[in-house]
C-alpha cells in the first residue's frame, strides 16, 4: 500500500470563482500559519492569474492523503 499527500490551495479570484492549486508532496510538517503566509504572499505577489483572473483572497487549504492498493494479476 502507498501513500499520496497533495496540499490543495483554494483561492477567490477577481471575478468571483474559485481556482485550485495542487501541490504533490508538500513538506513534511506543514503548518497552519505556513500555508497562511505562503497562500498570502501568492496574492500580494499576484504571480498567477488563471484566466486572466487575479487571485484576491483565501477560500481554504487542505492537505489530501489517498492511499493505493495493487492488486497482482494472474
Amino acid at each position: 500500500m502507498a501513500a499520496n499527500t497533495i496540499l490543495q490551495l483554494t483561492f477567490k479570484r477577481s471575478d468571483l470563482k474559485t481556482t485550485t492549486m495542487s501541490i504533490a508532496t508538500p513538506k513534511v510538517g506543514l503548518t497552519v500559519d505556513a500555508v497562511n503566509t505562503a497562500m498570502a504572499a501568492i496574492i500580494a505577489k499576484n504571480i498567477f492569474a488563471p484566466d486572466n483572473m487575479a487571485l484576491v483572497s483565501k477560500v481554504k487549504a487542505e492537505l489530501v492523503v489517498t492511499d493505493t492498493t495493487a492488486f497482482s494479476m494472474s
